[in-house]
């Protein structure tokens, strides 16, 4: 009896701690769906199990994992543009699904009257979508892991089809081949990133590998194709922004209609499409939208652009999740088809995928853990070994991308590949690390219009010697005025952090009059406004040594405090008279100026990132401010004493719907007389019967040189509509309207002699018309800009206000 009691009371116990298992026991059904032809993984797949309402989609990667408290027997598989199927699966627990595309186009939704009923449910998103965007509403942290490689687009009905395989010629079949079991490229990452309220970012790479590459600044390529998150009111994809269909008013923009309707849990998901409607021009998206009624919140994003760019094609897709309580991207994808690259006759597809883990909403973070960089990467990002890897991926490795690293590594190592990206690198930055030191690129061949071409080398010590200091120094010969030019540098680093610095330098050289020289300003190569070094016409000779302390204060503002002194020699016609006595004036063209003085730039909420080697500002959605305090002394030689202040502010932004206008002011004064070597000239960019290029912040039809000042303020304004105007199939001109104005004065215009110039006391004018795009050429476009001068200041000759000038853009 004892016995007894004691087996059931074992039994019973055994039953109380089964009992919940045998309550919510569940049938699992977990499989992968694909596209028929190319093998592709479908995200977001409708699948509704028994005609209940329990049902599921895939990830981004096409898998699914079913839950049902009875057998599951019949799958209903629903997905936009591809045929609906019915598949019967008792007694399976994994699955494979092919699904065809159809094989019509879909018809014209016509517009019914009253309401579309997909606008309420966009309505409801757009209300919350400051809500749902983590960027506006919360803090928080997360890892993540991405990872993507490059291969050849190979068309599915040759690749999949060996008969067709052999019709190609012998280099398309080995690529074939090749491509079949390797990638042209791969790349990995782990970053760790976390957000305060309202803005504070900071991104870390902690991981990174390349194939064939040791330079991790590759590594971020993958995150940089799409917008963090869906919800604001433009989405940048490379870099390029596109109305949003969630943003306020894009009913009225944007094509919506209901597809299908999914379901999650007790909650509906609607599935709706969205192109621009007939006859709007802007710059629009098409795509997929997945809206959960649990907070009419975005669940999976599928977008592209509607019309895609000549040299790049891309498709994006997002997933969210609920977290905490909060909806949350926990997967971006990035298919990418760079059209001007081939591989044989194969374009070249990069295919990204970024997981985000170990997400924490709202934890506790301090204000002190932010500074000006956005993002870094860390100095052992390459270092890490295959268990942590393996803690971070999804999936492990494929034996093809195992093999793309072992084969990729060692034909990089053999080709020297990271001794070539250290060359584009260099490109950009200009500067070549060489062991031990920085080649400056910039110091090897230019031109203007003064020197002709000048050839010359520089060089400057790099981290391999120290992370505390840099010496280095220059050498030129410029052929047109045949004089040789040097200088040189100590820099020491004292902070890093803070951007705490101390240099001492000297130069021999040549330097144009009247133009103010912001030390932190850099003219991009590739940008128009680099191509007014054409128009230099004028230089003086300078021997200059100065003193320079560097510092960051209040996050975005730094600080330059300098002491010089300078000794000019006038090349042309030019002097100044110089009062000696009541009797004397000196006709002076060699000038001594010692100057203290302090530099400022304040880019507000500016993010930089920073590599391994060097610093990248991204652009700041606020105007970048300059200002500059020179006080010239008469001690230790000093000839003149002054003060001048010149102000800068530059600003380039977005109008939805309307285009890109952007803004170029600089105002200066200066109390006390100078020579012309200190006043303003003004930026002028025309010659007379010459062939022109157009500039940017520069007057396209005034001389160099034709005016000068101390008192001034110039005003340059840019608007593109980029193809807003016209569009037609592939030809996509942009058009951008442009409009300067300046005035300005001289105190004692009687000082200045030997060459005649003007002032502008009663206002410059000019206005133009540009049309970029008109022929491209792989990376190079081509247009053509006119332009006007018109007011009190007009030339004689009608035909002399008229500048017509080639307009060159590159496309990458």
């Amino acid at each position: 009896m004892k016995k007894l009691f004691l087996n059931s009371f074992l039994i019973f116990i055994v039953g109380l701690l089964f009992f919940p298992l045998v309550i919510f026991a569940q049938h699992q059904l977990q499989g992968t769906i694909v596209d028929s032809k190319t093998k592709e993984p479908l995200a977001f797949v409708n699948i509704v199990a028994n005609k209940q309402h329990i049902g599921t989609t895939t990830g981004i990667n096409g898998n699914f994992n079913l839950n049902s408290p009875e057998p599951i027997l019949k799958l209903k598989l629903s997905y936009v543009g591809y045929e609906p199927q019915e598949i019967e699966v008792p007694n399976q627990k994994n699955i494979w699904i092919e699904l065809k595309k159809t094989s019509y186009e879909l018809t014209e939704f016509v517009v019914l009257p009253g309401e579309n009923p997909a606008h309420r449910i966009i309505n409801k998103v757009v209300e919350n979508r400051k809500i749902h965007n983590p960027e506006k509403s919360l803090d928080f942290k997360y890892e993540s892991y991405s990872k993507m490689y490059f291969t050849g687009l190979v068309d599915s009905a040759i690749q999949y089809n060996p008969k067709k395989i052999l019709e190609l010629d012998t280099s398309d079949q080995k690529a074939i081949k090749w491509l079949d079991q390797h990638h042209i490229l791969m790349m990995e990452s782990v970053t760790e990133r976390k957000f305060k309220q309202p803005d504070k970012s900071y991104e870390k790479v902690i991981a990174s590998r390349v194939s064939g590459l040791k330079n991790p600044t590759f590594s971020l390529l993958a995150t940089q194709f799409q917008s963090f998150s869906f919800y604001n009111p433009t989405i940048n994809v490379l870099e390029r922004s596109y109305l949003n269909p969630i943003s306020v008013n894009s009913i009225n923009k944007y094509l919506f209609i209901i597809e299908d309707t999914a379901f999650s849990g007790v909650d509906t998901v609607f599935i709706i499409s969205f192109h621009p409607l007939k006859g709007k021009n802007f710059d629009a998206l098409k795509g997929l939208l997945y809206i959960n009624t649990d907070g009419y919140a975005l669940q999976n994003v599928i977008a592209e652009p509607f019309v895609q760019d000549e040299g790049i094609a891309i498709k994006i897709q997002q997933k969210y999740e609920k977290i905490e309580g909060s909806w949350f991207p926990i997967q971006l994808n990035s298919n990418v088809i760079f059209n001007n690259l081939q591989l044989n006759n194969f374009k070249v597809l990069g295919i990204g995928k970024t997981y985000l883990k170990n997400i924490q909403i709202n934890p506790e973070i301090s204000k002190k853990e932010f500074s000006y960089i956005d993002t870094e990467i860390d100095v052992d990002a390459t270092k890490k070994d295959e268990e942590f890897w393996n803690n971070y991926r999804e999936d492990t490795l494929s034996q093809k991308e195992k093999d793309t690293y072992h084969v990729i590594d060692s034909l990089g190592k053999a080709e020297h590949l990271d001794r070539k990206v250290r060359g584009l690198e260099a490109f950009l930055t200009g500067k070549l690390k060489w062991g031990y030191l920085d080649l400056d690129l910039n110091r090897f061949i230019n031109f203007n219009d003064y020197e002709g071409f000048r050839l010359g080398a520089g060089i400057h010590t790099n981290s391999a010697i120290s992370k505390w200091f840099s010496v280095g120094g220059y050498g030129a010969y410029s052929f047109q005025d045949k004089e040789n030019k040097y200088g040189g540098d100590v820099d020491f680093l004292i902070n890093h952090k803070n951007d705490v610095s101390l240099n001492f330098s000297f130069q021999k050289d040549v330097e144009e009059p009247g133009v103010v020289h912001f030390y932190d300003y850099k003219t991009p190569f590739l940008s128009p406004a680099f191509n007014r070094v054409l128009y230099l016409s004028r230089m003086n000779n300078i021997d200059k040594m100065e003193g320079r302390f560097t510092f960051r204060t209040l996050r975005y503002l730094k600080v330059y405090l300098f002491a010089n002194q300078e000794n000019v020699e006038v090349t042309n016609n030019y002097y100044y008279k110089n009062n000696i006595d009541v009797n004397t004036t000196l006709h002076d063209q060699y000038y001594t100026f010692n100057e203290l003085g302090v530099e400022l730039r304040y880019a507000f909420k500016e993010k930089v990132v920073q590599t391994l080697s060097q610093k990248f500002a991204k652009p700041s959605n606020y105007p970048v401010l300059y200002a500059k305090i020179e006080q010239g002394v008469k001690e230790y030689n000093g000839e003149y004493q002054y003060t001048r202040y010149t102000i800068r502010a530059e600003k380039k932004f977005r109008i939805k719907n309307i285009g890109r206008p952007s803004f170029y002011v600089e105002a200066g004064l200066i109390d006390g007389d100078v020579p012309q070597h200190k006043l303003n000239s003004s930026l002028g960019a025309f010659r007379l019967n010459s062939f022109l290029i157009a500039t940017e912040n520069a007057f396209e039809t005034m001389l160099p040189y034709e005016f000068f000042l101390d008192k001034y303020i110039n005003i340059h304004f840019r608007h593109s509509f980029g193809s807003l105007l016209l569009k037609v199939k592939k030809f996509e001109p942009e058009f951008i309207v442009t409009s300067s104005v300046g005035f300005g004065s001289l105190a004692h215009p009687d000082l200045h002699g030997g060459v005649a110039f003007k002032t502008m006391e009663n206002g410059y004018y000019e206005s133009g018309l540009i049309i970029n795009n008109i022929l491209k050429f792989n990376f190079s476009s081509f247009g053509v800009g006119a332009y006007y001068r018109y007011g009190p200041y007009q030339l004689p000759e009608v035909s002399d206000n008229f500048s017509v000038k080639l307009s060159v853009g590159f496309v990458f």
